[in-house]
């Protein structure tokens, strides 16, 4: 396989990907070492390529990056055709018709030695039920594409009927049904409306303010909460220099695609009121306003009136003693396994998980040179504490479980750590707390940028 051809199957790997992924997982897929791989990602990077990430944590492409057009592939065309086919035999249509035409058009300029796969595809689409709706979907994409606004009356979930007049920027098509997304003017906001409820539906002559772009724009942007302040946990009054700490707003610098997320379930166990700001690795991440915070031009990082704390293990044992009714930090006199396991995990967990992800093979002189040892020793001493108790420190949740299990959780999921029992039971413990699932929604929206709430 030619240099180039490397390149491009990488960049469309990472295309196909809306969450991070890691190297070794593009390095099998791909059937390169991960070295190359690393090499291939730093060119796509030097051709303007954006592709974010680290190694450990994995990388992801953002949109807007082209290759001079390549001929299909074999595969490529039966991607489409069975993409057309599933829309020709949906009950849209216009559609149906536009999608016929495409394939016709796409058989009429590809070579004789590939047209076949258009016409003699072994990939069917089965016959598709019609659903039913009242609405027309072809007078719905007109009304989209010339700005004009909708009067439909919709039974909600409960079963009661109102009128509303929407103004619609979207239609999300699903094989069970259809959904019209759109400002609704009654209620204010932003709507999904399925479209098998709609009981009525009809086009008017006004136009709605602005552009259905802006609009689109504006209903992304209203699927990404930018801060988040949770229900205060019960317990002891605080004392006066505690209550301050906590009345204090809190800055985190993060990014969806790093350990951020270490810093951010952390604020939410807290229930600390605190604001987001996202930074972009290489451009804000690396501008002088966020140097003055962090040198180092990483993320995580928290601004907590005067204070400034950097590093995923301190930012989780600071929250911990700046929020002590949390309850996230076992009493002073109890934190030896405390202390042990938050940094095991910053030290040699991370690193030898780090070096894993690398390619890099420790021989005996550097294994007795860094303090880290080798992963299967690690995993075998944090699986061993793990075996008999329910959380890292014994049976009381705190910080250390946020700062271990977030390692452990990722490292699963991306295959850098094995998935022992006891990995596995002590994430399934952990893994549905509130505050995380409010962490994985949040990063979940601001990455995929899919969230349908339907009324």
């Amino acid at each position: 396989m030619s240099s180039a051809e490397r390149l491009f199957d990488l960049l469309q790997a990472l295309r196909r990907r809306r969450r991070p992924v890691t190297a070794a997982v593009l390095a099998d897929e791909l059937g390169v070492s991960q070295r190359t791989l690393y090499r291939d990602i730093n060119r796509l990077k030097a051709i303007g390529a954006d592709v974010q990430g680290e190694p450990g944590m994995g990388y992801v492409l953002k949109p807007g990056f082209l290759l001079p057009p390549l001929m299909l592939s074999e595969e490529e065309i039966e991607a489409l055709t069975l993409g057309l086919s599933w829309v020709r035999k949906g009950d849209d249509q216009e559609l149906s018709l536009a999608a016929r035409e495409a394939l016709s058009k796409i058989a009429s300029i590809l070579p004789a030695e590939l047209r076949f796969r258009v016409d003699d595809s072994p990939l069917l689409v089965g016959n598709r039920p019609a659903l039913q709706t009242p609405a027309d979907p072809g007078l719905l994409r007109r009304a989209i594409r010339s700005g004009q606004t909708i009067r439909l009356h919709y039974r909600d979930q409960a079963g009661a009927v109102t009128e509303r007049l929407v103004w619609p920027i979207a239609i999300g098509y699903l094989d069970s049904r259809r959904t019209l997304i759109a400002w609704c003017e009654l209620r204010q906001d932003f709507r999904q409306f399925r479209l098998d409820r709609a009981l009525d539906i009809e086009c008017l002559e006004t136009r709605y303010p602005g552009r259905r772009s802006e609009l689109y724009r504006r209903w992304q942007k209203s699927l990404l909460p930018v801060s988040g302040i949770s229900a205060a946990h019960t317990g002891s009054t605080p004392t006066e220099n505690e209550d301050k700490a906590m009345n204090r707003t809190i800055t985190l610098y993060t990014n969806p695609m790093s350990r951020g997320a270490i810093a951010h379930w952390m604020l939410e166990e807290v229930a600390a009121p605190y604001r987001t700001e996202i930074l972009d690795f290489g451009t804000s991440m690396k501008a002088e306003p966020y140097l003055t915070i962090n040198p180092m031009g990483k993320v995580p990082a928290i601004q907590h009136g005067d204070v400034i704390v950097t590093e995923a293990p301190a930012i989780c044992a600071y929250l911990a003693d700046a929020f002590p009714e949390a309850g996230l930090a076992p009493p002073r006199d109890q934190r030896g396994d405390y202390y042990r396991w938050l940094f095991f995990a910053a030290g040699p967990l991370e690193q030898t998980v780090s070096l894993q992800s690398l390619g890099y093979k420790l021989n005996e002189q550097e294994q007795m040179s860094l303090g880290c040892g080798t992963l299967p020793t690690v995993l075998d001493t944090l699986a061993s504490a793990l075996r008999h108790r329910p959380y890292i420190t014994g049976r009381q949740f705190t910080a250390a479980d946020v700062y271990v299990g977030s390692h452990i959780g990722w490292g699963m999921q991306f295959g850098t750590i094995d998935s022992r029992p006891e990995f596995t039971a002590y994430w399934n413990r952990i893994k549905d707390r509130p505050a995380q699932q409010r962490v994985d929604e949040f990063i979940h929206k601001l990455t995929a940028k899919q969230a349908w709430v339907e009324e």
